[in-house]
């Protein structure tokens, strides 16, 4: 390999266990109607081309505002009401016009297979069809919206027949009633529709030049449902696309769905870096888990010590006394379910460094498939941030792979805060691995 090349060798290699995780997952992809519209909207699709020939099931749904909009002209900016378009049957004509026009251009670009380009050598196969069955919105606050329509249904069995048969399905904002009529949906709610009817694995939301506000770490912008709920109540009428977009996502995901990705598709590349990168690109919002993370108490500390106990003995977690953990309660955290502590992970704060340890990382041996783990130290990261710390870092002595998973370097113990040090068993030999926060 030449030296100059621009293939990022490590990062291909990082990207090995995302495409193992990806492969023969279902992921549903709303394509705003900004990024359609863009000059450069042929590097998007072969980007899409790529993660589908690494396996992922695609359903891509298309945005057509921009469009319909421009097809309008002046009609457009009068036909709206609390944000759904009034379609009456020539606005209905004309995004039936548009929705060909915009499906073909896609197709074309996915048929691309030109020696020297991207997509040299792929056979894609794309297909659309009747998948999406609509009643109309009807009459609200006086409004007759008359081709306007709501998702009534999936045709899910008729998608998963194409997906299994590996062809990337095409679907866009219009659905059919069984009375042979047509209606204006909205691209979002159909993919939204399409992502829980088909319970994928993920929702993707391709937006053009999407932030949340205040939020600049990449950890800062995960999610669960009830934080995403309280970040949308929070957020301005100013940002009510924003608040839509939240929405959308909680629905997804109090519906089986089990990540929504609010990805900022206008940077190149955005896609395949959220999906084959440890840290990713998009904010994030996740289904929560039954069991929750919340500050440890006095009474945890009988629940911990059954938990910590087993992995004392055989040398995975220093020796802690009922009395000790009694003393350093505070700087604990649990995730309980009826009354029984599953997962538990303390840090301890050192301000003069502006520096903090993740300590006594443990969960249940029957509940370590879920990830709690993991949500942990996110956790722990966060609460870190919070107090102004700048690194973290662990010891350890059998779990140094997991914390490298996680973003975690080599360190030194000579790096360690001074009092850590002090207490540094030599004799125990933990291996030092630290993290910038």
């Amino acid at each position: 390999m030449p030296k100059d090349s621009t293939f990022q060798l490590e990062s291909f290699r990082q990207a090995t266990p995302y495409i193992y995780a990806h492969r023969s997952k279902t992921f549903v992809l709303y394509i705003s109607d900004a990024l359609l519209a863009k000059d450069n909207r042929a590097s998007l699709i072969h980007d899409l081309a790529l993660v589908h020939t690494l396996g992922v099931k695609l359903i891509l749904v298309l945005g057509l505002r921009t469009f319909i909009d421009k097809k309008l002209g002046k009609q457009s900016a009068s036909s709206f009401e609390n944000n759904w378009r009034i379609t009456n049957a020539k606005t209905l004509d004309t995004i039936k016009e548009v929705a060909g026009c915009v499906k073909t251009d896609i197709e074309a670009l996915f048929s691309i297979g030109l020696v020297n380009t991207p997509m040299s050598g792929m056979k894609l196969n794309v297909v659309s069809g009747n998948y999406v069955r609509a009643k109309p919105v009807g009459v609200r606050n006086g409004t007759d919206y008359q081709h306007t329509g709501e998702v009534r249904s999936i045709a899910a069995e008729e998608i998963q027949k194409q997906l299994d048969a590996n062809n990337i399905v095409l679907m866009l904002p219009l659905g059919y009633s069984k009375t042979g009529d047509v209606f204006n949906l909205t691209s979002m709610e159909v993919a939204k529709h399409a992502a829980c009817a088909l319970q994928s694995e993920k929702l993707i939301l391709m937006l053009d030049k999407f932030s949340v506000p205040g939020k600049k770490k990449q950890s800062d912008n995960h999610f669960n449902v009830n934080e995403a709920k309280e970040l949308a109540k929070k957020l301005p009428n100013t940002k009510q696309l924003l608040k839509d977009y939240l929405g959308i996502a909680v629905q997804a995901c109090l519906e089986n769905v089990k990540r929504v990705h609010l990805l900022d598709a206008s940077k190149p590349g955005a896609l395949l870096e959220e999906l084959y990168t440890l840290d990713g690109v998009a904010t994030l919002v996740t289904a929560e888990t039954y069991d929750e993370i919340r500050p440890a108490t006095i009474n945890d500390v009988g629940g911990i010590t059954e938990l910590i106990q087993p992995l004392i003995d055989k040398g995975a977690l220093v020796s802690r006394t009922r009395e000790q953990l009694e003393l350093e309660i505070e700087s604990f955290d649990v995730i309980e379910r009826d009354g029984m502590v599953l997962a538990c992970g303390a840090l301890q704060i050192y301000a003069q460094e502006s520096a903090a340890e993740v300590a006594c990382l443990a969960v249940h041996p029957e509940y370590q498939s879920n990830g709690r783990g993991s949500k942990m130290l996110t956790h722990l990261e966060k609460k870190s941030t919070a107090a102004g710390v700048n690194l973290l870092f662990v010891l350890t002595t059998q779990t140094s792979h997991w914390f490298r998973e996680h973003g975690f370097k080599t360190s030194k113990i000579e790096s360690l805060p001074m009092k850590k040090r002090a207490l540094y068993n030599y004799q125990r030999n933990s291996k030092a691995y630290s993290k910038a926060v």
